[in-house]
């Protein structure tokens, strides 16, 4: 069990570097508040394989932060106080903490936009059911089923613990799209999204389920930034009940590419990272079996992929975060993002996308 930290305003002037710490949060015991009706899943190894991947190789520049699993991982270790004023909220010392540079983690997640409209276009998705917002966008079915689809509308995102956490303050429930849950402030970048500059990493690592959708990237995911370059997500397309899967072979292969090129793109090394997974690691392409003859699978059920993330002050800023930042650049607070005024994103996905596009 972490030791309880109560934030006063003091610590708000702590200096913060991004530095070589390599964070690591994950659950596989998933119980009610009172501790039973438990359910299991394979998070923690996926974790621990991207983290002990960087530290335990000969001539790391990566070294340990904090490692927390199962009731250990609280929902307030991702939530930045300065932007709640709560003072339970501690990603200053968790998830987001000074001399941290990357951090991973995997937890549940919700699927809880999907709806059951069909279309062909997204100009037909004009109804969004409760707790949806705006205008939807008609998520391609995949193939071989392209010219038809579903329509998704906004929707917050969020990270699951286990709801008898310790120190649990929003039932498990992290949301990552309402602004509150901000990553990487430093010195560096001044407090643009205001969240202080007591901040950390660089390079974000989400593997929950149904961690974004297409035509929502921004609404979704800019919220997270506050001086972080890079964030890595996955991205399940089609309806069929496509999901991210309990795949430890993600973090050992995007570790791996450290191993092969500390020079090389973190946001390259994200996005093909699932290619080193196996594809019976989930279903195939729709999400009905295993025949895999329309792609699928390599760590997710279903069409989907792996998609690097990137927002910044200029257009030119974001591109180069997410084609060029390097390993040894996210040890630094030199390059942090200094606004959310562009984007840009990159995937790899386990079927063909571009004869099959994400969106009609």
């Amino acid at each position: 069990m972490k030791d309880w930290v109560v934030l006063t305003a003091a610590l708000a002037a702590l200096p913060a570097a991004a530095g070589t710490g390599v964070s690591a949060e994950a659950v596989d015991v998933y119980c009610n508040s009172s501790g039973t009706g438990c359910s299991s899943i394979i998070c923690i190894d996926e974790a621990d394989n991207y983290r002990d991947g960087l530290l335990y190789w000969p001539g790391t520049i990566f070294t340990p932060g904090v490692r927390y699993t199962n009731k250990s991982v609280y929902d307030t270790d991702f939530v930045d106080p300065q932007k709640t004023g709560h003072a339970y909220d501690n990603d200053t010392y968790n998830f987001d903490k000074a001399g941290n540079g990357t951090a991973y983690v995997c937890l549940h997640g919700t699927c809880n936009d999907t709806t059951t409209q069909f279309c062909t276009a997204s100009a037909q998705c004009t109804n969004p059911p409760a707790g949806m917002s705006g205008q939807g966008s008609c998520i391609s079915a995949g193939p071989p089923f392209g010219w038809w689809g579903w329509c998704a509308y906004d929707a917050d995102r969020y990270l699951i613990t286990t709801a008898d956490a310790y120190g649990n303050h929003y039932g498990g429930w992290i949301n990552y799209s309402n602004g509150n849950v901000r990553w990487g402030e430093s010195p560096s970048t001044g407090n643009w999204a205001g969240a202080g500059t007591n901040g950390g990493i660089n390079f974000g690592l989400l593997s929950n389920s149904c961690g974004t959708r297409p035509g929502f990237w921004y609404s979704q995911l800019a919220p997270l930034f506050s001086g972080m370059t890079v964030l890595g997500i996955i991205m399940p397309v089609t309806p069929q009940g496509a999901d991210d899967v309990d795949a430890p072979a993600r973090g050992t292969a995007l570790a791996n590419a450290y191993k092969v090129n500390p020079n090389g793109s973190v946001g390259f090394a994200w996005a093909d990272s699932i290619a080193g997974i196996p594809q019976n690691d989930g279903r195939d392409c729709p999400g009905q079996g295993t025949s895999y003859s329309n792609g699928g699978g390599f760590g997710i059920t279903g069409c989907g992929a792996q998609m690097t993330y990137s927002v910044d002050s200029t257009s030119g800023y974001a591109i180069w975060n997410r084609d060029t930042e390097t390993w040894q650049q996210i040890t630094g607070d030199s390059y942090d993002s200094m606004g959310n005024n562009y984007w840009a994103a990159r995937w790899h996905c386990n079927y063909d996308c571009n004869a099959f596009p994400f969106t009609l």
